[in-house]
């Protein structure tokens, strides 16, 4: 096959192009990765200042979740959980 000047310089720029592209993919997730990380930081400064004043951190953490859920699958959850508990004598 014979050597082929423009067809290499084109090549040559898709694969600067492809990865610079590819650069610019990484440095983004990276920069996402460290918010993500000074996120998770301040939410452990916060735990621990409720801890400081007398909080349970763990049912903080449940109710937070709790409040994420949707109503009508907590609420069906929780009657579940009751007629569980009264069947085994719970309540």
């Amino acid at each position: 096959m014979k050597d082929d000047p423009d067809f290499r310089k084109h090549n040559q720029t898709a694969f600067d192009v492809t990865a610079d592209e590819l650069r610019q993919f990484i440095e983004q997730y990276e920069h996402l990765a460290a918010e993500k990380q000074d996120i998770a930081d301040q939410q452990k400064e916060v735990m621990a200042e409720a801890k400081g004043r007398g909080y349970n951190t763990k049912v903080i953490k449940k109710i937070i979740a709790e409040r994420k859920r949707d109503k009508n699958d907590l609420a069906e959850e929780e009657a579940i959980m009751d007629l569980y508990k009264a069947s085994l004598g719970m309540t």
